[in-house]
């Protein structure tokens, strides 16, 4: 498979690993979870907004 479209495919499923998490927070209802939360929406805001840009992807070994 392509390396930037498994890139990309990785970064979905993180996406939606993260938005399944914090829906799990937000129906648990625990105030104190307020900042984990804000903190996933982030990320997830964060790779949208980088997502489109795959030729910004680093897949070299470091």
């Amino acid at each position: 498979m392509n390396d930037l479209l498994e890139a990309k495919l990785t970064i979905a499923r993180i996406k939606v690993n993260l938005l399944d998490l914090a829906g799990e927070l937000i129906a648990d209802d625990l105030s104190d979870k307020e900042y984990a939360i804000k903190r996933i929406l982030k990320v997830v805001e964060y790779i949208d907004e980088s997502d489109v840009k795959v030729r910004d992807i680093d897949l070299s070994c470091h």
